[in-house]
């Protein structure tokens, strides 16, 4: 190989290995502060959460695989719900989870919701040092499946896109 093969080689290599790495520290919320925003509107992209509800998130990024923090709604679906690691992501490639440009690193927990089964929350690091939001629980039965879904709660789908602000959302 050419010294310049290697060398261009070895700079691509390089890029990747800190690709990865960033600083993530930022995403903290110190005393006083919370993440907040309203849900996206577009019934298409929201199931199980009325049009308008507002979220909060607290997260302590020195903690984010033990005690990341929690997630509240004003309308009490959520209530300061504890964010919950799940350890085995530690060990699987879903940890790598990436959808689309703009993140730093996306973030999945779980977290129980005042009534039914634990959701889903994926939490996505933006760029500019916002968050995105994402709750999600259970699907749609099919046509020939008979599951009632009192056992774990509504369907929940939401995307709520969450700023950093001095305050508690209001709530």
């Amino acid at each position: 190989m050419t010294r310049v093969a290697t060398l261009l080689m070895s700079i691509g290599l390089l890029s990747l290995g800190t690709t990865g790495c960033q600083d993530i520290s930022r995403f903290g919320t110190g005393p006083g502060q919370s993440y907040c925003g309203r849900i996206v509107p577009g019934g298409f992209v929201r199931e199980g959460f009325s049009p308008g509800v507002t979220m909060r998130v607290h997260l302590d990024a020195d903690h984010l695989y033990d005690a990341p923090g929690d997630v509240a709604t004003d309308d009490g679906l959520f209530a300061d719900a504890p964010l919950r690691p799940i350890p085995q992501l530690a060990h699987d490639s879903l940890s790598t989870l990436n959808f689309g440009e703009g993140r730093v690193r996306n973030l999945l927990y779980g977290a129980q919701p005042t009534q039914g089964a634990v959701a889903y929350v994926i939490l996505s690091l933006l760029d500019n040092e916002d968050v995105e939001a994402r709750v999600l629980r259970g699907a749609p039965p099919t046509d020939i499946e008979a599951v009632p879904v009192g056992w774990f709660g509504p369907e929940l789908f939401g995307v709520f896109p969450l700023t950093r602000q001095s305050n508690s959302c209001g709530f």
